[in-house]
């Protein structure tokens, strides 16, 4: 979710994407197989002037292969005006149906799913009478606190410990992966995102004890975690999560992981996700997974960066 508290652009555009010098190379002539699993179209609100024919075009500039549009499915909460309507569902799937027929890009139809504790029957209604692709499953709010909003955040952490609040959060974070709704959990530390306005930071010492809980949930019930690179552009310093959680989630056995930009416009597709691939690959994950009909494939990190490698050699 995009908060224009402090900004009018969180998107940063005139920051270059990385790829972009990669696609003024390939062009034309094929590319690596690079994957984006949580992009907005004009449906989130957040994201009004995005258009699936602009993503589209970026993707295959840059040398894109799959695009996972996952608009904003918030149901209740001050922030339901960003989100698609339940009667725009089947015209949102029907747009993205329609796109994949122009494009050899593989286009899926998903949401990001606001998680609140007590909307998990209505949830299941809303996915189960849609055909859905893939699913992400967000924190944004916890205990009704907007952990994405730079004016809300700061109270969320006043007068506790950063371990503290890391707990309540993962408490939500787990009940929602037990929800069973959920293919993959969005930015999985989001909530340190405006920690430094406040003059706080957070170490891996300070993710508490119930994170482990919830990455043993994660594993046992199947869900996956993303690497999201919005925390970069967001000024955090690195992405959503950071290293060593990633190690973590692999030693809990966790096997289904993806990654996205989190662009709510075409210029930050794509953003930096080949380093996040990298990043999976240094917490020793060998496979990431991409999805169709809710069911996942594993697909090999290595030969993704080794597609990456020899097309750079080439010059292509």
């Amino acid at each position: 979710m995009e908060d224009n508290s402090t900004t009018t652009n969180r998107e940063n555009l005139g920051e270059r994407n990385p790829l972009l010098t990669l696609a003024e190379h390939i062009r034309g002539k094929g590319a690596a197989r690079v994957i984006d699993y949580h992009v907005h179209e004009r449906h989130s609100r957040d994201a009004a002037m995005a258009k699936i024919s602009e993503y589209i075009a970026a993707a295959e500039g840059r040398g894109i292969t799959e695009i996972a549009f996952t608009t904003h499915l918030i149901t209740i909460g001050p922030d339901v005006d960003l989100s698609i309507r339940e009667e725009e569902i089947p015209e949102y799937i029907r747009e993205i149906r329609m796109a994949q027929d122009g494009t050899r890009i593989k286009l899926l139809a998903g949401l990001e799913v606001d998680y609140f504790p007590g909307e998990e029957r209505h949830l299941e209604a809303i996915l189960r009478g849609n055909d859905f692709d893939f699913i992400l499953g967000s924190t944004h709010y916890i205990n009704g606190v907007d952990i994405g909003s730079q004016s809300q955040a700061e109270g969320y952490f006043a007068n506790r410990s950063i371990t503290e609040a890391a707990d309540e959060y993962y408490k939500v974070w787990k009940r929602a992966i037990e929800s069973g709704l959920f293919d993959v959990m969005a930015h999985p530390d989001y909530w340190r995102k405006y920690l430094r306005f406040y003059g706080r930071s957070a170490s891996w010492g300070d993710y508490g004890s119930v994170l482990f809980d919830a990455l043993d949930a994660m594993a046992d019930n199947g869900v996956g975690l993303e690497v999201n690179t919005a925390g970069k552009r967001a000024g955090t310093g690195n992405y959503y999560p950071i290293q060593e959680f990633l190690v973590a989630a692999h030693e809990a056995g966790v096997k289904v992981v993806t990654v996205g930009s989190d662009s709510h416009t075409a210029g930050t597709l794509g953003y930096h996700l080949e380093d996040a691939i990298r990043q999976l690959r240094e917490a020793s994950f060998t496979h990431m997974s991409t999805f169709k009909d809710r069911k996942n494939t594993r697909i090999s990190i290595g030969d993704m960066l080794e597609r990456t490698r020899t097309r750079a050699k080439l010059g292509v």
